[in-house]
């Protein structure tokens, strides 16, 4: 072997540490999360998008949430179908919001992003580790919830 291959196999070696060393720091914390299970009272019209916010119960204005369009197929070519009740969902958040907090969940109108649903819960959250919640969404008519939640 002459010097020139043995100095590329020993580069070679070296990365291969360098990038198993970096894989195994990259993977040393689990997420914290939020398991949801979110159902909805039968009076709930079809709901395409569903838009989760988990705030801080301490500074509510401390929030992360994210909006998801319904995965199931529909014969109509520009959205999809309705979301099935009950469906579950996992929130990843950044473990600074370990401690109490209320996730909030509302159902918006495809076409012109409305509130037509909503409903919350408590939950405390614990830094890696995965918080289970659960609510029912209600309809909401001017505003204000039409019926009951969790």
């Amino acid at each position: 072997m002459t010097s020139v291959a043995r100095h590329g196999a020993r580069l070679l070696r070296l990365l291969a540490l360098v990038a198993a060393a970096a894989l195994g720091a990259g993977c040393a914390k689990d997420p914290t999360s939020v398991g949801v299970t979110i159902d909805a009272d039968p009076t709930v019209p079809p709901i395409l998008i569903l838009r989760t916010t988990i705030a801080r119960a301490d500074d509510p204005t401390v929030q992360s949430s994210s909006e998801r369009s319904s995965p199931y197929a529909s014969d109509a070519a520009d959205r999809p179908g309705p979301f099935l009740f009950p469906v579950g969902m996992l929130l990843t958040v950044d473990s600074s919001f370990a401690g109490a907090v209320t996730v909030s969940v509302e159902g918006l109108d495809w076409d012109t992003h409305a509130v037509i649903a909503g409903g919350s819960a408590d939950a405390d959250v614990v830094a890696q580790k995965m918080t289970a919640a659960s609510l029912t969404l209600a309809p909401i008519r001017g505003g204000v919830p039409d019926g009951g939640t969790d």
